[in-house]
């Protein structure tokens, strides 16, 4: 018997092939659909959650970081405002000729010193934000905290003014430095025994204290020939002060006789802030001997050691009118080589024959550095 086989009806599969075709499509579509509607709420999601308050968020640090580098670069300008100062001054002092001692100059050194070796303030580094939102925030409140400390940063005030005073005042004192003025104010000439003294004022116009100070006497007869000459040193003379200076020669220094004197400094001096001893002058008293011969005696006291052989005194007597009729200079010839802090010494100077009646007299004692 015949096994007859039946053929698939090719129709038939086609039709279900179609029908399945629509469903596969209205699913696709409706996954898609979900997918986007997925898609636009996690992109909202983002939007809204993240990226709008991240945006906030890093203007506001970009804002705190901004105002924190214009306090960074004020802290460097004060920073270099000091450095400045400093270097402006050592210019000042290191320049060359000075009319200034080491002593005085030291104290400009110091200074400078002092504001080199002055702690200066750094600012720290800003910190960085992160990528997520506290992150951001918690970097801004850092950087906030950090500008309000920077902004304390650099107050050099106190040490700024130091430096610029100290170079003020060095600048003062160079460019108006002068040398003593020196002015003879008495002239005596002793014609029978050719004597010759006279007194000088030496004037400081500086505000510091002039050491080292050199000048020449020169003695011209009435012709004006140069009859004899003497130069030498000075004690320092104080500031915005003056000190008497004697001076004079006998016959055998003398190839002449004196009518007049002519006095120049030959040596400008140093502006220092050295203290000299002091020697206090005390009871000066004008004795009447008789016979036109006069004495004044005066008690000297020292604040501090020194040598009797640097002591350089001055005796100036004067009438009744306050003029000058009588000087003489005077060393300490039979004192001890040293005397002591607070000791005392006496001292006294002979007149004779003066051209009027005495009525008054003045005794310096000055020290003159070796």
């Amino acid at each position: 018997m015949t096994n007859m086989g039946v053929e698939p009806d090719e129709s038939c599969k086609d039709k279900d092939d179609n029908e399945a075709t629509p469903k596969n499509r209205k699913k696709t579509v409706i996954i898609g659909a979900v997918g986007a509607v997925v898609l636009v709420v996690a992109v909202a999601l983002f939007v809204f959650l993240y990226f709008l308050p991240y945006s906030e968020a890093k203007g506001e640090y970009d804002a705190a970081l901004e105002q924190f580098n214009a306090e960074v670069t004020a802290l460097e300008e004060r920073n270099s405002e000091l450095d400045d100062s400093i270097e402006r001054l050592s210019q000042v002092v290191s320049a060359e000729g000075l009319p200034i001692d080491e002593l005085l100059l030291s104290v400009a050194q110091d200074v400078i010193k002092e504001g080199q070796e002055y702690p200066k303030d750094s600012a720290p580094a800003a910190p960085e934000p992160t990528l997520s939102i506290e992150g951001v925030r918690s970097a801004t409140s850092d950087l906030r905290d950090l500008t309000k400390s920077v902004s304390e940063m650099g107050d050099y005030d106190d040490i700024l003014t130091k430096v610029n005073d100290t170079e003020t005042e060095f600048r003062s004192m160079i460019a108006n430095f002068s040398t003593a003025n020196a002015e003879v104010i008495w002239v005596n000439v002793d014609q029978e025994n050719t004597v010759l003294r006279f007194v000088a004022k030496l004037s400081n116009p500086n505000n510091y204290t002039l050491r080292d100070v050199s000048v020449e006497w020169t003695a011209l007869d009435a012709q004006g020939a140069i009859v004899g000459s003497h130069s030498g040193s000075q004690p320092d003379i104080p500031a915005n002060g003056f000190v008497y200076y004697v001076g004079g020669a006998g016959s055998a220094n003398l190839s002449g006789t004196p009518a007049n004197v002519e006095l120049k400094v030959t040596a400008d001096g140093l502006l220092t802030n050295r203290e000299a001893p002091v020697i206090s002058v005390e009871n000066v008293q004008l004795v009447d001997n008789g016979f036109s011969w006069y004495t004044v005696t005066a008690n000297c006291l020292t604040d501090t050691e020194i040598k009797s052989s640097q002591v350089d005194g001055q005796f100036i007597v004067k009438d009744a009118s306050g003029n000058i009729i009588g000087a003489d200079f005077w060393s300490a010839d039979n004192l001890p080589d040293t005397i002591e802090a607070n000791g005392r010494f006496g001292a006294s100077m002979d007149y004779f024959d003066l051209p009027t009646i005495p009525q008054s007299a003045e005794a310096y004692m000055y020290y003159r550095w070796d």
